[in-house]
């Protein structure tokens, strides 16, 4: 019993240990470390037991098997992240294949990370974000997290809850993201589509479990997502499709899920923006006599070297909003809203406004440019506390161009994005082919 206890033990460790070695670099210290992190403990558990030396390679034997479970468990989940992460890149996504389905039976979501409608959603938004392993990362996080995230409530929830009054006592995402979703709705409609369309959150209501529960009562066999994070990451559009899915599972294994269609280089998509940014200028001034800051949302940097293309596509972005500005100059990319003491993409919103400031430049214009929506990373870190910061440090003219929100032209880059995996005029077809080979197959 003593020995089968010492192997159990030798090898159950080393699945976690296998799973963060396989995403160190090879040779590196924390490479050598997660293979010999569980020894130490072997050797104390078979002195404890009193167990003969003679069951050594036999330890060894099982703890080799854990690592190898615990890295192919990594690289399966690495893989499907890859291959999610691969369908954004433009010239991939291209596919004479087609999905033929009938609009009766897919349900739009879009996908956003939610926020507390009121103060006192704070701390159970906290937990939700902070608990997800898959968005806030670190050594034994699975061990940890939870705690990680109690800490984290206590020590930011008071803060973070006077950040949200200023902006109106809560986050202004849910209205939001109901006005996208009834304009893409209209759109839709004026199009001759008759799909439905709704919205899902991660880290507020309504949960992964609300949205599949709302296409299950609707009788709906497809969902087809549509991130409202323009620029994929595995932190963001890659959480959402993660939880909806884990969420299927449970309660519609059946449902299926359509794949994304990216429009960070769509046309209407750009112009929305550069919409944006000439609301800001008023007729006697020229957008020549304003610095343009581009501020992203940050992100941690070993979601970089796990091949992220958040920040390729923000750049790719940024390059067509300049292309139509005619812009050459006077222009930075910077990354907000860090929190903690990990790595983040850099430069910081923070430094460039102190950079340009003992430049002596005196006008700036921020544009939000990973947001297609307001709030409190918007209204009011950018809005109240980066202003406050520039005019401390002599910045005259601070101005911050507003989110697209339902901009027509934003509307239309969304219906655009759905009609290339649903194309007009499938319906019929697919209605028929599912009404004679319906109980043959399930595959479109």
């Amino acid at each position: 019993m003593n020995v089968l206890c010492l192997i159990l033990f030798a090898f159950l460790v080393n699945i976690p240990c296998g799973y963060w070695r396989e995403q160190c670099p090879k040779f590196s210290w924390k490479w050598f470390w997660w293979i010999h992190a569980s020894i130490p403990f072997i050797i104390f558990i078979r002195l404890s037991l009193a167990i003969p030396s003679i069951f050594i390679p036999i330890s060894i034997f099982f703890a080799i098997v854990g690592q190898i479970v615990g890295s192919r468990w990594k690289r399966r989940r690495m893989s499907q992240e890859e291959k999610e992460a691969l369908t954004q890149i433009p010239d991939l996504e291209v596919s004479s294949k087609r999905n033929f389905v009938s609009d009766r039976d897919v349900m739009v979501v879009l996908l956003n990370m939610g926020g507390p409608r009121r103060n006192k959603d704070v701390p159970e938004f906290q937990k939700h974000l902070f608990s997800d392993s898959l968005l806030i990362r670190f050594p034994l996080s699975f061990l940890f997290q939870k705690l990680f995230a109690w800490l984290l409530i206590i020590s930011r929830a008071k803060a973070t809850q006077q950040r949200y009054q200023l902006i109106g006592g809560g986050s202004p995402i849910y209205r939001s993201t109901a006005h996208q979703a009834q304009a893409l709705r209209k759109e839709l409609k004026k199009r001759g589509r008759s799909l439905d369309v709704t919205f899902g959150f991660n880290y507020s209501p309504p949960y992964p479990a609300d949205t599949i529960h709302k296409l299950k009562n609707a009788g709906k066999k497809y969902l087809l997502p549509v991130s409202l994070y323009p620029h994929y990451s595995k932190a963001t559009t890659g959480s959402n499709l993660h939880y909806l899915k884990k969420a299927a599972r449970d309660i519609e294994p059946s449902l299926k899920f359509l794949p994304l269609s990216p429009y960070y280089l769509h046309d209407g998509y750009i112009q929305a923006f550069c919409d944006r940014i000439a609301e800001q200028i008023a007729p006697e001034e020229s957008l020549d006599d304003f610095y343009l800051l581009f501020s992203a949302h940050g992100l941690p940097l070993y979601f970089l070297a796990e091949g992220d293309p958040y920040p390729f596509q923000i750049s790719q972005t940024i390059a067509q909003i300049l292309a139509k500005l005619n812009r050459t100059q006077n222009w930075s990319i910077c990354y907000q809203s860090a929190v903690g003491p990990l790595q983040w993409l850099k430069p910081s919103t923070n430094d460039m406004l102190h950079a340009l400031a003992q430049r002596g430049i005196a006008k700036i214009l921020v544009v939000p440019i990973s947001f297609v929506g307001d709030h409190i990373e918007t209204t009011c870190e950018i809005d109240i506390e980066y202003r406050h910061m520039a005019m401390q440090r002599g910045i005259k003219d601070f101005r911050m161009a507003k989110a697209i929100e339902h901009h027509p032209r934003f509307i239309e880059a969304l219906a655009d994005s759905i009609e290339r995996i649903l194309p007009f005029g499938a319906g019929q077809e697919t209605v028929t082919f599912y009404s004679k080979f319906s109980q043959e197959s399930s595959v479109p």
